[in-house]
């Protein structure tokens, strides 16, 4: 490389490997994680856990300090963790899990560009499963570049909110994966 080259660093190799959570409920969020993302704890320092859900060393870590404060409510900061599913099937499966151990969504909604199930963990942090609702990134680009992302991004809910039962129905009798991405939509 000459000299005068500037090197730009390639973010298309990087991943965000794990997140950290404080919390005062140590017991109570060790356990719904374990139960929300499938995981399993890697190590338990009595204070905190290190927990994965897949091949990686720990992919969330929950700890308690002495001067840890309860969570402010809509306080600024990290408003939610997204975790992308591979597709329609795997987002119902993981709901129709959730949900056998009582842990429902707090918020289904269709983004346009993607179809998600926000949860609210026991501290209430807000945690997304979500679906690409077109079959590649650059029509999911293309969709956020549009007109119809600006009409479809208006708060609270930032999209169009469904029933997640209708979802599930939608998914079990075989709809298409561009049907199932109009759930909630206007007709």
């Amino acid at each position: 490389m000459d000299q005068t080259e500037t090197r730009q660093p390639e973010f298309s190799r990087k991943y965000i490997g794990h997140y950290g959570l404080r919390t005062k409920n140590l017991a109570d969020m060790v356990d719904w994680y374990g139960k929300f993302l499938d995981a399993k704890i890697q190590h338990d320092l009595g204070f905190g856990a290190f927990m994965t859900f897949d091949d990686d060393h720990h992919r969330i870590v929950i700890f308690t300090t002495d001067d840890t404060e309860d969570k402010v409510p809509n306080s600024a900061g990290v408003d939610h963790i997204g975790i992308g599913l591979p597709d329609f099937d795997a987002l119902v499966e993981n709901y129709e899990r959730l949900k056998a151990v009582g842990i429902l969504p707090t918020l289904p909604v269709n983004h346009g560009f993607t179809t998600s199930l926000y949860y609210a963990d026991p501290d209430g942090n807000e945690i997304e499963l979500t679906v690409d609702n077109f079959s590649t990134k650059a029509e999911c680009q293309a969709w956020m570049q549009s007109e119809a992302m600006a009409a479809a991004m208006k708060p609270p809910t930032f999209g169009d909110v469904f029933d997640a039962e209708e979802l599930v129905a939608l998914v079990r009798r075989g709809a298409s994966p561009a049907e199932i991405a109009r759930i909630g939509q206007p007709a």
